[in-house]
């Protein structure tokens, strides 16, 4: 399998459970794969991120690169090699 080196760019309420990381290696070069990398390493990632369904919970736009993982193949998107994932919370309200 192949190993991907990605960026990371979580907002403080979520890399707290990451361990505030900004780089990871991880197996594998999709999102679903980040996710079960994190998972994997720090726990109680999963649920924070993805819905019973698992699907990206829709308070969360996780982007790779510029591009929003909405508008590519979901959890399924390809992660180039060195390029950044982030993470942004919706924001609601009036």
């Amino acid at each position: 399998m192949k190993t991907t080196f990605v960026q990371i760019n979580f907002p403080s309420q979520f890399a707290r459970y990451i361990n505030n990381t900004t780089d990871l290696e991880f197996e594998g070069e999709s999102i679903a794969d980040f996710i079960n990398n994190i998972e994997g390493r720090f726990g109680n990632v999963r649920e924070r991120l993805l819905d019973g369904d698992g699907q990206l919970r829709p308070y969360l736009n996780l982007f790779v690169g510029k591009k929003n993982i909405r508008s590519l193949q979901g959890i399924d998107t390809v992660v180039p090699q060195g390029e950044r994932i982030s993470l942004l919370l919706s924001r609601a309200g009036g």
